[in-house]
């Protein structure tokens, strides 16, 4: 197998995103690039420094320790010169308030099914078991095939949360046998708009969606993140309830949209 992917986190007792009590694991990287996405650090499939600007206490510790010249010395604009970090982590070391952190830790399949299994009696007791979301997991289905293998073999249930952004092919054989649930992304129902707002078209995903019923053989809850302006019109919830009217699907949900995007652009030093 290849190098595994970055995990951004693990969320451990979790009630959301499947019954009972599980344990959500959030994959770095994603397909689509949603202007509103309010975890942009998924994006990436890459390793990211973060800096969180509210508890930095510019006493230059960091700037210090760093070996490349890396940290920037200011007040008010992302603190790393990613020209020249090499995310060694030294800086992360040092800092006493914990305002850099790393986004993204490898794991391999023992180490994270062994985090995942910490929780395997309240598994049992609830009925519950992980989600496996992101960014997109599904980008990463060979590591997740190793993953999904073992944790079945311990009788966990085994949810997704997809963009629905995926080749259905590999999905229908190395992924489909292992879960129970899945929760599709429907964002925005006109090609054109998604394309803008997404940098993709929605082509792949509406023909993912009708594979997923063609024939049906998990349980699909059906969402879409209300983004005012956007996704939350009349028109594009109609549109998108007139062609999940035609699946025979568990639940369709509309999210609140949590707004931290502009926020985490600074602390990741990206563009807002």
């Amino acid at each position: 197998m290849s190098k595994p992917p970055f995990i951004f986190d693990i969320q451990r007792s979790s009630l959301v995103d499947g019954p009972g009590i599980r344990t959500i694991v959030f994959f770095k990287g994603c397909p689509l690039q949603c202007s509103w996405c309010q975890n942009p650090e998924s994006q990436s499939s890459k390793q990211e420094l973060i800096w969180y600007q509210e508890l930095c206490k510019y006493c230059n510790a960091c700037k210090i320790a760093c070996n490349y010249d890396a940290i920037i010395d200011n007040i008010d604009e992302y603190k790393v010169d990613k020209t020249k970090c090499i995310i060694c982590g030294e800086c992360i070391t040092t800092c006493n308030y914990n305002a850099i952190r790393t986004i993204g830790q490898e794991h391999t399949v023992r180490s994270l099914v062994d985090v995942i299994m910490k929780d395997e009696t309240y598994f049992n007791i609830s009925g519950g078991g992980v989600t496996f979301s992101g960014g997109e997991p599904l980008m990463f289905m060979e590591y997740l095939t190793e993953v999904c293998e073992k944790l079945k073999e311990a009788n966990v249930d085994i949810a997704i949360q997809t963009s629905g952004y995926f080749d259905f092919e590999t999905f229908e054989k190395k992924i489909s046998p292992y879960i129970s649930t899945i929760y599709f992304d429907l964002k925005i129902a006109d090609e054109e708009l998604h394309r803008y707002y997404t940098k993709k078209s929605n082509k792949l995903i509406l023909h993912n969606l009708h594979n997923l019923f063609s024939p049906k053989k998990h349980k699909i809850i059906i969402r879409t993140p209300l983004i005012r302006g956007i996704t939350d019109t009349f028109e594009n919830l109609t549109r998108i309830k007139e062609i999940i009217s035609e699946y025979d699907h568990d639940g369709y949900e509309q999210l609140l949209f949590n707004d931290s995007y502009d926020k985490k652009l600074k602390s990741l030093g990206r563009v807002n």
